[in-house]
C-alpha cells in the first residue's frame, strides 16, 4: 500500500480533474483551447478544481506519513514517487503558468532574442501561447540563470517541431526526472527517509508535474553535496553553479559554506570553491542582472497573499523573531538550519507551493520532530497559494483567513 497508495490518490485526483474539466462553463473554452489549461482567474469554478487538489494531496498526505514513519527501500520510494508521477501526469488543468514563460525562453534563445528582455508581440506559436497565458502583460522576462536558458534552448530546439505541446511536456518531463534524482541523492545522504522526505512529499510531486525548474536546481545542489563529500572544493563549487539555474541555490550555496566554516570542516575547501562556483555565476549572469533591475524592480507591486505577511508586516516580523529564537533552542545544527528557513520563509509575501521545494532537504535530514512538522505544516499550508491564481483576488478579509492559517503552520514549533 505504500508503494502504490500515493499513485492512487493522484489517478484518482486526475480522474476527477478530467470528469470536472469536460463539465467546464463554455466561457472558458478558449482557456481549454490551449495546448495545456491553466485555471487562471476561473472564479468558482477554479476554486472547485483547487478543492479537488487539496482533497488529493491530504488522501496523500496520509499514505506520505506512513512512508516517514516506516520508510520502503531507497528503490521503493523511488518506485512510489514515479508511480504518483505518472498517475498525475494527465491532470488537468494546471495551476501554474510557469512552463510556458519557460518554453518562451527557450524559443527566444533559439531564435536570436534575448530572454532578459521583454518577448513583446510575436507570430511564434511558442512564444505567442506563452503571451496569452500571461495576459492582460506578456510574459515577464526570464528570471533564472544562464543555465536554466541554456536548458530551455535545448528543450526547445529538439522538440519545437513537435508542437506547443512536446516543449511544454519536455520541461515537465525533466522536472519529474530531477525530482526523483533529488530523492537519489537525499538517499545517498540521509537513507531512505530523507529520499521520502523529497520525492513522495504531495506538494513536491504536483510542482514537478507542472514542471517547475527549482527540482532542476535543487537536483544539482544536493549533487553539489554528495560531491562535497570526497571533493570539498569541487562539490562546494557545484553547490554555487546552481544558481545559474535558479537564484535560492545561492542561499544554499551560502548557507552550506558558512555550516562547514562554523564547523570547522574543510572550511578552507569549501569557502574557496564557493567563491568561485559564485564568481563564475555573476560573471555569467550579467544578463539577468541587467533585466532584473530594468524589468522587475522598477515595475514590481507588491501585494502578500496567502502569506504571514498577509497579516501586516508587524505581525510577520513578530512570528519571524520568534522562530528565530526557537532556532537557538535546537539541538543540532540541521535542526538549526531548517528553523532558520522556516524563518526566512516568512520573508517571502507570495509563498507558492513549489519554493517549499526548497524546505524539503532540510526536514529530511533534520532530528528536532517540531522542526520536521513544521515543514510539512508549511509546505501544505502554501497549497492556499494557488486560490487566488485560480478563483481570482480574496477579499481582505479572506485574506486575512489565509494568512492565519499561514501562521497556523508554526504551531509545532511551540510545541515540546
Amino acid at each position: 500500500m505504500k508503494t502504490i497508495g500515493i499513485a492512487f490518490a493522484f489517478a484518482a485526483g486526475t480522474i476527477a480533474s478530467r470528469l470536472l474539466l469536460a463539465r467546464v462553463p463554455s466561457g472558458f473554452a478558449t482557456d481549454l483551447a490551449q495546448p495545456l489549461p491553466v485555471a487562471t482567474d476561473w472564479g468558482a469554478t477554479g476554486a472547485v478544481f483547487w478543492l479537488v487538489l487539496a482533497a488529493t494531496i491530504a488522501v496523500a498526505f496520509v499514505v506520505y506519513a506512513l512512508q516517514l514513519r516506516r520508510p520502503l527501500s531507497t528503490g521503493g520510494t523511488l518506485l512510489a514517487g514515479a508511480l504518483a508521477l505518472v498517475a498525475g501526469w494527465f491532470w488537468l488543468p494546471l495551476f501554474s503558468s510557469d512552463v510556458y514563460a519557460y518554453g518562451a525562453y527557450g524559443e527566444m534563445a533559439r531564435i536570436g532574442l534575448n530572454a532578459y528582455a521583454p518577448a513583446g508581440r510575436s507570430s511564434d506559436t511558442l512564444i505567442a501561447a506563452a503571451n496569452w497565458q500571461w495576459r492582460p502583460e506578456n510574459v515577464p522576462i526570464c528570471v533564472y540563470g544562464p543555465a536554466f536558458v541554456a536548458i530551455a534552448h535545448a528543450i526547445a530546439g529538439a522538440l519545437r517541431g513537435f508542437g506547443v505541446l512536446a516543449v511544454l511536456d519536455g520541461f515537465r518531463m525533466l522536472a519529474c526526472a530531477a525530482l526523483l534524482l533529488s530523492g537519489y541523492l537525499a538517499a545517498l545522504l540521509g537513507g531512505a527517509r530523507a529520499a521520502a522526505f523529497i520525492v513522495c512529499n504531495p506538494v513536491a510531486l504536483f510542482a514537478a508535474l507542472e514542471g517547475h525548474n527549482d527540482t532542476l536546481a535543487l537536483a544539482a545542489v544536493l549533487l553539489g553535496i554528495v560531491i562535497a563529500r570526497r571533493a570539498p572544493a569541487l562539490g562546494a563549487a557545484a553547490v554555487a553553479l546552481a544558481a545559474s539555474i535558479k537564484l535560492p541555490a545561492l542561499a544554499a550555496s551560502l548557507a552550506f559554506a558558512l555550516d562547514r566554516i562554523l564547523a570547522r570542516r574543510n572550511a578552507r575547501a569549501v569557502l574557496g570553491g564557493t567563491i568561485v562556483g559564485i564568481a563564475a555565476v555573476v560573471t555569467a549572469s550579467r544578463g539577468l542582472i541587467g533585466g532584473v533591475r530594468s524589468g522587475i524592480v522598477s515595475h514590481g507591486h507588491y501585494l502578500p497573499l496567502a502569506s504571514i505577511q498577509a497579516l501586516g508586516l508587524p505581525v510577520a516580523a513578530l512570528v519571524c523573531v520568534f522562530v528565530l529564537v526557537r532556532a537557538r533552542s535546537m539541538g543540532t545544527p540541521i535542526d538549526r538550519w531548517c528553523t532558520i528557513a522556516l524563518a526566512a520563509w516568512i520573508a517571502i509575501p507570495n509563498p507558492y507551493p513549489w519554493y517549499a521545494l526548497w524546505l524539503l532537504p532540510l526536514a529530511a535530514f533534520a532530528h528536532d520532530r517540531r522542526a520536521r512538522v513544521t515543514v510539512l505544516a508549511v509546505t501544505s499550508a502554501a497549497l492556499l497559494r494557488y486560490l487566488p491564481d485560480a478563483a481570482g483576488l480574496p477579499s481582505p478579509l479572506l485574506s486575512l483567513g489565509y494568512g492565519a492559517i499561514a501562521v497556523t503552520a508554526y504551531v509545532p514549533l511551540v510545541l515540546q
